[in-house]
C-alpha cells in the first residue's frame, strides 16, 4: 500500500499491510536536527515525514497575533487572535500566560478570528501541493478549549455554574468558526482533520461526565456531524486521563482517538478491549519521558508492546502521546519508526520479522 491508503485503511478501521505511522507534529528544531543541520522549511518538514517512513503529514491553518507586549518581568509575547496571551521564550517557545477575556464586555467587543481569511492556509495550500502519496490531515479545534484559555480555565470552568448561558454562547462562536476551517480544509484537499480539544489533566478530566453531556457533548456532536458530512474521518485528540470521556465521544459520532497519554494512566490495551470496535486508535507512545531519555532498546521494546497491545484487528495507528516535540532524541524517534517498520499484518495480527 501507499502511504495515503495505508493511513485512510486504518481510519475505515480495517487492515492494513503494516501499522500506519503518523504524528500530530514535528518540532522545527527537531526536524533540522533529523535533516542534518538544514535551516528549516515547510518542504523540509514534509520531506522529513517523508524521509522518517510516516505515512501522513498535519496541515496547520494560521493563528494570527493582534497585538505584542512585553511583561513586568520584561518578557515579550502577544495576545492571538482567541484572547490567548502568549510569553516567548528566547528558545522561540510560546507559553501560555493567560486569557485576556475577563468579562462579558470583553467577549461583546472582541474581534473574533475570520475563518475565510486566505492567508489563514497558505500552509495547508503549500502542504497540500507538497503531499505527494503522503495522506494530509487537516487541523481545527473542539468547542471548548479555545473558548476556556481565552477566559482562562479558572474563569471559564466557574462559568459553567455561574453563568452557563455565557459559557454555551462562547463555545458556540468557536464551534462555528471550526466547522467553517474544515469545511476550507476539506475544499483544499486534505484527507481527514484532527479535531484538538483537551478535556483533561493527567489525573482526570476538566469536568464531570455529567458537565461534558451539558456543555460540550451537543457542540461537538455538530462539528463532528459538519466533517463527518463533508466525508473526511475525524481524529479527536485530548491530552490527560480522557478515560471517562470516551463513551461520550463515541456519542458525539467521533471515530479516531489520539493521543491516549500513557503518562496519564492510558492503557491502550484496555481501551482496545472496551473500545476497539467502535474507535479508531492513534497513539500512544509515551513523549513525556520515553522518547525524550530512554534508550532506543527501551523505546524499540514499548513500540512492540504498544503494537501487540493496540494493533490486532486493525484500527490503529501509531504515534507519540502527543507530538515529536524538541525535547525527544533524534536517536529515539528513529527507534520508534525503525522497531514499527518491522511488524507487518497476517491476517488481521501483527507479526515481527525479525
Amino acid at each position: 500500500m501507499k502511504p495515503r491508503e495505508r493511513f485512510l485503511t486504518a481510519l475505515e478501521h480495517e487492515v492494513p499491510d503494516v501499522v500506519p505511522l503518523y504524528d500530530m507534529g514535528i518540532d522545527e528544531t527537531l526536524v533540522v536536527r533529523i535533516m542534518g543541520g538544514e535551516r528549516y522549511s515547510l518542504e523540509l518538514g514534509v520531506k522529513c515525514h517523508r524521509w522518517l517512513g510516516l505515512d501522513a503529514v498535519t496541515a496547520w491553518p494560521e493563528t494570527f497575533p493582534v497585538f505584542y507586549f512585553e511583561d513586568d518581568k520584561g518578557r515579550r509575547g502577544y495576545v492571538d487572535e482567541w484572547g490567548r496571551k502568549r510569553i516567548i521564550t528566547e528558545d522561540g517557545t510560546k507559553w501560555y500566560a493567560g486569557g485576556v477575556i475577563a468579562t462579558r464586555e470583553d467577549f461583546e467587543s472582541w474581534s473574533w478570528p475570520d475563518p475565510n481569511l486566505p492567508e489563514r492556509y497558505t500552509e495547508v495550500r503549500r502542504v497540500v501541493e507538497l503531499s505527494g502519496d503522503l495522506a494530509v490531515v487537516g487541523f481545527v479545534g473542539g468547542p471548548f478549549e479555545r473558548a476556556a484559555l481565552g477566559r482562562t480555565h479558572e474563569r471559564f470552568l466557574a462559568d459553567v455554574h455561574a453563568a452557563p448561558s455565557f459559557v454555551v454562547e462562547h463555545m458556540r462562536k468557536v464551534c462555528d468558526y471550526w466547522i467553517e476551517v474544515g469545511k476550507i480544509e476539506v475544499e483544499l484537499g486534505v484527507d481527514a482533520l484532527v479535531l484538538a480539544d483537551d478535556y483533561a489533566y493527567k489525573s482526570g478530566p476538566f469536568f464531570s461526565p455529567e458537565i461534558f453531556r451539558r456543555f460540550v457533548l451537543p457542540l461537538l456532536k455538530r462539528e463532528v456531524s459538519a466533517f463527518k458530512r463533508l466525508g473526511v474521518h475525524v481524529i479527536h485528540h485530548s491530552d490527560g486521563y480522557i478515560v471517562p470521556l470516551l463513551p461520550l465521544l463515541v456519542e458525539a459520532g467521533v471515530e479516531a482517538v489520539h493521543s491516549l497519554e500513557p503518562a496519564a494512566g492510558v492503557d491502550i490495551g484496555w481501551v482496545k478491549e472496551e473500545y476497539g470496535e467502535k474507535l479508531v486508535l492513534v497513539g500512544n507512545v509515551d513523549c513525556d519521558i520515553l522518547l525524550p531519555s530512554a534508550s532506543p532498546h527501551e523505546v524499540g521494546r514499548v513500540v512492540g508492546e504498544t503494537i501487540i497491545k493496540a494493533g490486532w484487528d486493525g484500527g490503529y495507528i501509531l504515534s507519540s502521546s502527543n507530538s515529536l516535540h524538541k525535547a525527544c532524541r533524534v536517536e529515539n524517534v528513529l527507534a520508534m519508526i525503525l522497531e514499527a517498520k518491522k511488524w507487518r499484518y497476517s491476517g488481521s495480527t501483527p507479526v515481527r520479522s525479525h
